[in-house]
């Protein structure tokens, strides 16, 4: 008569089938888990470069008197940075713009806090800028 086998199990085929399939799955999942990490250092770096860069914005918006100046300087984790602190004059567009302002008790000052640091081979920024008004001294 008819004979039924009665094994069960999975043939040479099928378990290579699996495997394969397993293997391609644990490439891709390493390859994403690589990527994050990536992303995540690349964060970390920018965010740590842009609360230095506004630390020391903010360190010249306190200044009690605003001069042109330029300073440069180092963190001692590698990230390095320059401020200025520059006479802010755009706002003005011509000849009787320039007398106009000349009689307001104000001017502007144009300050920047740039921070650098190197990511391999490449070196990389942040800038921030802000526009600070003050009173005019007396007698200029």
């Amino acid at each position: 008569m008819f004979s039924v086998s009665t094994q069960k199990g999975f043939t040479l085929l099928e378990i290579l089938l699996a495997i394969s399939i397993l293997g391609v799955a644990t490439t891709a999942i390493m390859q994403q888990f690589s990527a994050g990490l990536r992303i995540s250092r690349t964060s970390q770096t920018d965010t740590t470069a842009t609360i230095y860069a506004k630390h020391k914005l903010e360190e010249l918006q306190v200044e009690e008197e605003m001069k042109e100046k330029e300073e440069t300087g180092s963190f001692e984790d590698g990230y390095h940075f320059r401020v200025s602190i520059m006479p802010y004059e755009e706002y003005m567009e011509g000849e009787e713009d320039e007398d106009l302002f000349e009689h307001l008790p104000l001017e502007m000052y144009l300050l920047e806090s740039v921070v650098w640091w190197e990511e391999g081979e490449k070196e990389k920024s942040i800038t921030l800028s802000t526009l600070k008004t003050v009173k005019k001294k007396k007698g200029l």
